[in-house]
């Protein structure tokens, strides 16, 4: 299938997770789909991509995962350019993961922000797609966002070291997009990756900006019909939780 030929997947192993990376080589084709307006129930990954005609997709930022409602965001949330969930102190340290119109991947702390600085910001760097999630020391070991900014790795200090199934986003410099998620918490005996396992599998893909999304039960991706990841072990394996938006790849 020739929406096919640009997408490339491959498989990474670490000591403690199992992950899958899939390479989108044009990053036009990755936008943020989402169910707004938003509601109780979110959808699950694969309703998310097929919905939308899409071949592909990721989980994204924060959102309401209570009882596996998945029905509305948390933070920012910018789709097609529109503005459509916009609380930038909704939590503490929330940083923006998103795409220009240009489809460059922007990873930008907005933590002091207000809304108006938010919808400035998003005209001003033409953001297209954009979520947020969560830079936050009290849970370091699972709320930490910058991986790799512009060529330079993070030095976590410690930070980031739980293990759990991830979702992370980057960007090589010749624009394809990167999209990796892990298994972890016992699936296949693998405990997950922490931030130093995201950081070393995207330097090894070249990445010169990544950054890490929601992880945890939210991991999961789908591709061509099936799920190559899914964090859902308590139900079956091939779905996703509920969720109000995703990357997906058209």
């Amino acid at each position: 299938q020739e929406d096919m030929q640009d997408i490339e997947i491959v498989e990474v192993a670490g000591a403690t997770f199992t992950g899958t990376m899939m390479i989108v080589k044009d990053p036009s084709r990755v936008s943020l789909a989402t169910i707004y307006p938003w509601k109780e129930y979110g959808v699950t990954l694969d309703t998310l991509v097929t919905s939308n005609g899409a071949v592909a997709g990721i989980n994204g930022g924060l959102y309401n995962s209570t009882n596996n409602s998945g029905g509305s965001p948390y933070g920012v949330i910018v789709s097609n350019g529109e503005i459509q969930h916009n609380k930038p102190r909704e939590y503490a340290g929330l940083v923006l993961v998103g795409f220009t119109e240009d489809h460059i991947l922007q990873i930008i702390d907005i933590s002091k922000m207000s809304s108006q600085d938010v919808e400035k910001l998003v005209e001003d760097m033409k953001i297209r797609d954009a979520v947020t999630f969560q830079e936050e020391a009290s849970d370091a070991n699972n709320h930490f966002v910058q991986l790799i900014i512009n060529g330079e790795s993070r030095e976590m200090n410690g930070m980031g070291s739980g293990l759990n199934p991830r979702t992370a986003i980057g960007q090589r410099a010749d624009g394809a997009v990167l999209m990796f998620v892990t298994d972890g918490r016992g699936k296949s005996g693998h405990l997950g990756a922490s931030c130093a396992d995201l950081i070393a599998v995207m330097e090894e893909f070249d990445a010169v900006n990544a950054a890490n999304l929601d992880g945890g039960s939210s991991s999961c991706m789908y591709y061509d019909g099936e799920y190559l990841m899914s964090s859902v072990t308590f139900y079956y394996t091939n779905s996703s939780w509920r969720l109000p938006a995703g990357f997906i790849v058209k």
